[in-house]
């Protein structure tokens, strides 16, 4: 596995060549979001510099979208892709832990977002959600209401010490937020940490854009089915109370390290090793 961290304008100014140095692969970063109740969209102010220094320092970056119900799915869609631009290293990414409405309701706009942002980015999006969300919230009816969400990533938020176990209808994970606690040089601030579930070379295969690469835009998308029909606009009665991710655990929890060899996958020097073994394994 390889380390991450997920950024926005809480970490204030990030000194992304510091961060580079600490291990850091990827980073998943803030863009967009309609706040509750309101219905001017939030550009994150710090999105632009972070995308940016991320870039800079050769780190694999995307970003995401805070996902809310009040606001017309498709609209959101649009929005986002237009602040970001082209998604040209990581997939855009869907951030769903607020709810307004639940069950199949719920899954018809998570749908009709994604869907719009695959249109528009030709990148297939990455979910990030709680097994305690998506339980409480997407599959609470039926679980087979949620059996499209197969063909999509996961980014998986769980704060344990233990490997999560993926909600249906997921087999796997591709990523795991598994900590907001972090600390790394070059963020002042706590940050959240992330693991891959693979190599830097699989995720390159799998999600970078590069030219000959695997990003996800070729695999088949189950459609909306023509019977479903709801208004576009629409303002729910909100009841998001705080953030669904599943009960904090511990933070100074122990990682093993991975066995490294003479082979390619050994690709630290013992200085990254260090830096990596101080800010990932050890928190």
């Amino acid at each position: 596995m390889i380390p991450g961290i997920d950024v926005s304008h809480w970490q204030s100014d990030i000194d992304w060549a510091e961060v580079k140095r600490s291990g850091v692969k990827f980073a998943f970063i803030k863009a967009t979001e309609f706040p509750d109740k309101r219905i001017s969209l939030f550009v994150d102010n710090k999105f632009r510099a972070n995308a940016d220094g991320a870039k800079a320092n050769g780190i694999h970056w995307s970003a995401y979208h805070f996902f809310r119900t009040h606001i017309d799915p498709v609209i959101q869609a649009k929005v986002f892709c237009e602040t970001v631009g082209e998604f040209s290293s990581l997939p855009p990414v869907l951030d769903l832990e607020a709810a307004g409405s639940k069950g199949e309701r719920l899954n018809y706009k998570v749908r009709q977002f994604l869907e719009e942002v695959e249109r528009i980015s030709n990148r297939k999006p990455i979910i990030y959600t709680s097994s305690g969300f998506w339980r409480s919230y997407m599959t609470c009816e039926k679980r087979d209401h949620t059996d499209w969400a197969r063909f999509y990533p996961l980014w998986l938020a769980h704060y344990t010490s233990l490997w999560p176990n993926s909600p249906y209808p997921w087999i796997g994970w591709s990523f795991w937020q598994n900590s907001d606690k972090g600390t790394l040089p070059g963020i002042k601030t706590h940050v959240d940490l992330n693991w891959f579930n693979g190599s830097e070379e699989e995720l390159i295969e799998q999600f970078v854009r590069v030219e000959g690469s695997a990003n996800y835009s070729n695999t088949p998308v189950e459609k909306l089915p023509n019977q479903v029909s709801y208004e576009a606009k629409y303002v729910d009665d909100l009841n998001f109370k705080g953030d669904y991710q599943e009960e904090m655990q511990p933070s100074n929890l122990r990682y093993p390290l991975p066995e490294t060899s003479n082979s390619a996958e050994a690709k630290y020097s013992n200085q990254e090793e260090n830096w990596i073994r101080s800010y990932f394994f050890n928190q």
